[in-house]
């Protein structure tokens, strides 16, 4: 898991994921969800060692923190 913040009336956040281990390319999946439906989690870009994901607060949402659960699978080195 992985929190975020959104700060003032930013409606987006960047979220960097760092792995223990590298992928052998970026030829994996990674996917992310939101502890709550008011955010919608994509993925940014993706490197062999890490990704960025996309938090963007969907309109009625007043929150302005909340956590990322996230799974990535692929290739190996």
């Amino acid at each position: 898991m992985t929190p975020f913040v959104l700060s003032g009336p930013e409606a987006k956040a960047e979220v960097g994921v760092q792995f223990e281990e590298p992928f052998g390319g970026i030829n994996y999946v990674i996917v992310g969800m939101s502890n709550n439906p008011g955010f919608q989690i994509s993925l940014k870009s993706q490197q062999e060692d890490s990704a960025v994901l996309e938090v963007v607060r969907q309109p009625g949402c007043n929150l302005a923190y909340g956590f990322i659960s996230w799974i990535a699978i692929g290739p190996s080195l």
